[in-house]
């Protein structure tokens, strides 16, 4: 084979990249369509996720060749979109590739020197060089030349690692021009590596390069060969081989994220949008699309890194989960099936804000935020509150009547950051509150306590002269005990109905002396049995406060029965019913030498035993100071 010239091999290999674009193209049939409306389309690259292609390409009417992006949308794709300045210029940009997270481009900008070009019939003064530009916050900056670049560098592949570019570089040896293999590594703050060949013995024009394997150990390319067939005519045939990188070439180890995204209720597939953030520094990392016909995605994950991957989709639930690279065992294959809600299932607990107590609403009203409009929203009652069922987009007012209670309402936001489609939410419902005012006559210090029969709430607290005020609830019942030193105890209902601002209650309480007799009401006991019933044991606690308070008290308790049964048979019933008051009070702490009881039958009747309702006035128990 005979020497051929520089200038002549020159036109030769510009004619190579020509036709190896048109194979390029062909390699992509998703350009085919622009290709027929009239564009010249050079080059092409998809990216990591199949979802988008970064291509170079001349418009009808145009001189140069820029760079275009297309997306795929629902099976389709978008009509090209051409890249702004910070990209293209006058001059030809050719050959993108994008990385993996799609932050990073590397193309090759073409120049020409006009003077040089011309005299050499367009063998000299073409100059191609390598440039990257990176996004930053969702836009792109100005495009700058990377540090290793030369003059003639074609075909860059950055590696989904993010961190090596393998391209074509122009060699010469012994006069012949031909185009090798070279990569560089990224270092850091803009810093490459210097490039080395990845064939350094073998002198063969490689184009094109792009993986073939996932592990980034084989490389397929176009080699280019000139067959002399005479003194003046030359053949240029393309073949594809392939190149087993070195391990130093190789990018670093790095996983996958694969899954499918689809309607937790249909089934169908959601063009959803994948962000990767770094779990330590919450800085977003990457940034993907699910396809809208299949709902399949697919992202690198990088060693280093422990992710917090948030999937989300208008409309939608999000899905959140995390993924730890620190482990070598975990860059790998990962594949999962995920599915987002259409509507919020949200569950709303209210309760007592004091008591903590459920409190079913008894009625609710839900509304449009944006539009004030009621809307109908699915629910279901239980025991503890409502569960609604609500379309994920908008924003909610939900009202919640109860009576008794404050009306309450709470804002849903579904516009942003659902989660789950399923949530649950505790309200806290305040209470209607009504000034109750107790005066006490001639008393200086005392103790007030509330019981409320409707609810679990016993309020308790000192007397304040000249007067103490207490909120309690409206249209609740309350047991009030009136205790001070030196006093019978005093009680009574407390109620305040619907439609009162306060109520006052003014009392005056009787000084303890000998001999006094106090009747105990709803002290009770089991049918012709001496066992003491749960409801007697409200009213003996007030002896055991009143004993407590007055420790110098001493005093009988009686028991006493209606006329039914013989005389002998009530003495020994009042007897034991005496004896177990008294133990149920040592049982709470008071001393047995301050107690005495006895039974007296039917000897000492209140009211005549006449009828039933002064036969159960008659079963009673007592109490008399015996000293003080």
């Amino acid at each position: 084979m005979k020497r051929i010239s520089i200038p002549l091999l020159c036109i030769i290999l510009l004619h190579s990249v020509q036709c190896l674009s048109q194979r390029d193209a062909q390699l992509l049939p998703e350009l085919r369509k622009f290709s027929q409306q009239g564009w010249r389309i050079q080059h092409g690259h998809m990216s990591f996720d199949s979802l988008a292609i970064y291509f170079s390409a001349q418009e009808p009417g145009q001189s140069s060749h820029d760079l275009y992006v297309t997306h795929s949308r629902a099976g389709f794709w978008s009509t090209p979109e051409k890249m702004g300045s910070e990209i293209n210029t006058g001059d030809d940009e050719l050959w993108p590739t994008i990385s993996s997270d799609e932050q990073r481009l590397v193309f090759i900008r073409r120049t020409y020197d006009r003077k040089l070009y011309k005299s050499s019939h367009g063998a000299q003064g073409v100059y191609d060089r390598l440039y990257m530009s990176e996004k930053v916050r969702g836009a792109w900056k100005k495009a700058e030349p990377v540090m290793v670049t030369s003059d003639h560098d074609l075909s860059p592949l950055i590696f989904p690692d993010n961190q090596t570019i393998v391209f074509s570089r122009r060699d010469v040896d012994k006069r012949t021009l031909y185009y090798a293999l070279y990569y560089t590594k990224y270092i850091g703050f803009g810093v490459w590596t210097l490039p080395l060949r990845v064939d350094s013995a073998e002198r063969r024009s490689l184009f094109g390069p792009y993986l073939k394997q996932l592990n980034d150990t084989i490389l397929r390319v176009t080699e280019q060969q000139i067959v002399e067939r005479d003194k003046k005519d030359f053949d240029t045939m393309y073949l594809n081989r392939q190149v087993v990188l070195p391990p130093m070439v190789r990018g670093n180890a790095y996983g996958v994220l694969t899954g499918v995204v689809t309607d937790e209720n249909s089934g169908r597939a959601v063009e959803a949008t994948i962000r990767l953030y770094d779990a330590i520094t919450a800085n977003q990392l990457d940034e993907a699309l699910a396809d809208a016909t299949t709902g399949r995605f697919r992202v690198a994950l990088h060693p280093g890194h422990r992710y917090n991957i948030d999937i989300t989709a208008p409309n939608y639930s999000h899905h959140y989960m995390t993924l730890d690279c620190n482990d070598p065992e975990m860059i790998r294959t990962h594949n999962v099936n995920v599915q987002i809600a259409r509507n919020l299932t949200i569950r709303i607990n209210p309760y007592d804000a004091d008591l903590y107590t459920p409190a079913v609403p008894e009625r609710d009203l839900i509304k449009n935020a944006a539009t004030d409009k009621n809307i109908r929203a699915r629910t279901k009652r239980d025991e503890r509150g409502r569960v609604y069922e609500l379309p994920i987009g908008e924003e909610y007012t939900l009202t919640i009547f109860r009576r008794g209670y404050i009306d309450t309402t709470i804002l849903i936001d579904t516009r942003r950051d659902v989660r789950f489609s399923t949530a649950e939410m505790d309200i806290p419902m305040q209470a209607i509150k009504v000034p109750f005012i107790v005066q006490l006559e001639n008393v200086k210090e005392g103790t007030i306590r509330l019981r409320n029969r409707n609810k679990h709430e016993v309020i308790e607290m000192p007397y304040t002269p000249p007067t103490t005020t207490i909120m309690v609830r409206q249209e609740d019942e309350y047991e009030m005990v009136i205790q001070s030193p030196g006093h019978f105890f005093f009680d009574t209902l407390v109620y305040v109905p619907e439609g009162f601002d306060s109520q006052m209650c003014d009392v005056s309480l009787t000084p303890i002396q000998k001999d006094m007799v106090v009747q105990l009401h709803n002290i009770n006991f089991e049918n012709n049995s001496y066992v003491l019933s749960r409801s007697s044991y409200i009213e003996l606690e007030k002896v055991v406060k009143l004993m407590e308070a007055n420790p110098e008290l001493r005093i009988e308790l009686s028991a006493h029965t209606d006329d039914t049964g013989s005389d002998a048979y009530n003495d020994q019933l009042s007897a034991k019913r005496g004896e177990a008051t008294v133990a149920y009070l040592v049982k709470k702490g008071i001393a047995r030498e301050r107690l005495t009881s006895i039974g007296y039958g039917k000897r000492r009747p209140l009211v005549p035993n006449d009828s039933d309702e002064h036969r159960a006035i008659n079963r009673r128990v007592e109490f008399k100071v015996t000293d003080f």
